[in-house]
């Protein structure tokens, strides 16, 4: 039999979550068939049968496995096949290395018995609020699972019998739900990771504006030779910037503020459903062409969920850019662990006073987000500042 592991894609990958099989037991499978799919810091994989057989799954999905963890067997034969079910039978699934077995639900209904003996599906709180309120549980229908009596249930008892009291007829009954969206994959990720920043620092953002006529006379320019997107010219403006700012480059690590010597820009993409943040390793040292092409290979591989783990590792700062849906200002929210975001807004034409007179210029939008527990408000703004320096006058970047 031959051993079906969880692969490391990368090499900061650690752990991946099963997110399907494509294959139940017993099937059988040819060498290079995507058996499997996993799922690691919101990019998925499909993983490749090793060899030819009859596959049997051992773990379950949605697990969470560690790299190298077995998770499965393709067996040469019936035979072998047969002594795989008897290791592990079907509704047995193996848990993964170091991972503890999911333990049994507790009971989450209570069961009485109503006129005639009948039984009475009822949640504990829906029983305890029916004897508060006076309600005879008879005579309520549950629309919760199996015909359960459920909090919503006696919450529309009350009003009914409020509304019987007062010579009214309820205005509404329970809300119905629509759709029940579980909180997994990279949606589990992401609600994580914000969570973990705005709980674990102090989040302060600046807004400001500034002319873009000369950056669109540089997009233009530089565009001579090949199409360049404003991202890759913002992501250079940044890297510049931090090399003069080195102290918004950081981290917290413990009790020590760690300054990275590498600038390595992380730029927000959706990849599907989901928020994925690719890294341009040291944009300084690059030229906009390079840095364009490696935006644009980055932005295929989101499409086609092709980024791997270490696409999204070793960002120090981010750039994040919602101007394409017209949005102004907004608050970005840090990525951990690192310490600002820049948000960028839409590039429009609006009014301006020059010289004592109304003129319209191209401006561009631009929202700040930094820890304040490590970074203060006047180094952030004066970073902020140079960013719009470097925007109005883009040759300044070459001193």
């Amino acid at each position: 039999m031959v051993e079906i592991k969880i692969p490391k894609l990368g090499l900061t990958m650690e752990k991946a979550t099963i997110v399907e099989w494509r294959f139940k037991s017993g099937d059988l499978v040819n060498e290079g068939d995507i058996i499997l799919v996993i799922e690691t810091d919101k990019v998925s994989f499909e993983v490749p049968a090793p060899c030819s057989g009859i596959i049997h799954p051992v773990v379950s999905e949605g697990s969470e496995c560690t790299v190298e963890d077995t998770v499965g067997y393709i067996a040469s034969d019936r035979a072998e096949y047969q002594r795989l079910l008897e290791e592990y039978p079907p509704g047995e699934g193996k848990p993964p290395q170091n991972q503890p077995q999911t333990p049994k639900p507790l009971q989450t209904h209570a069961v009485g018995h109503g006129q005639g003996g009948g039984r009475i599906k009822a949640s504990p709180l829906a029983r305890s609020m029916a004897k508060t309120h006076g309600i005879d549980l008879t005579e309520i229908k549950g629309t919760g699972p199996g015909g359960r009596i459920v909090r919503a249930d006696i919450l529309a008892a009350i009003e009914e019998k409020r509304a019987a009291a007062q010579g009214e007829r309820p205005e509404a009954g329970p809300k119905e739900v629509a759709e029940a969206i579980p909180i997994s994959g990279p949606r589990r990720v992401i609600f994580q990771n914000m969570f973990k920043s705005l709980s674990q620092s102090a989040q302060l953002t600046l807004h400001a504006g500034a002319s873009a006529e000369n950056l669109i006379a540089l997009r233009q320019k530089a565009s001579m030779e090949a199409k360049i997107s404003l991202n890759a010219i913002l992501v250079k403006i940044v890297a510049e910037a931090l090399r003069l700012h080195p102290r918004i480059n950081s981290t917290v690590e413990g009790d020590k503020i760690i300054v990275w010597k590498q600038v390595n820009i992380g730029l927000a993409m959706e990849a599907g459903e989901s928020l994925v943040v690719p890294v341009i390793r040291e944009p300084r040292k690059k030229g906009l062409l390079q840095i364009n092409e490696e935006i644009n290979i980055l932005v295929q591989k989101a499409r086609e969920g092709r980024l791997s783990p270490d696409d999204m590792a070793g960002g120090t700062f981010t750039v994040t850019n919602l101007g394409f849906l017209d949005i102004d200002y907004f608050t970005p929210i840090i990525r951990p662990p690192e310490s600002a975001i820049l948000g960028v807004g839409r590039v429009a034409k609006v009014p301006v006073v020059f010289e004592g007179q109304v003129v319209p210029q191209t401006r561009i939008h631009l929202s700040l987000t930094f820890d304040h527990r490590i970074i203060d408000g006047a180094p952030a703004a004066r970073f902020l500042k140079t960013i719009m320096d470097f925007i109005e006058d883009p040759a300044m970047m070459l001193f």
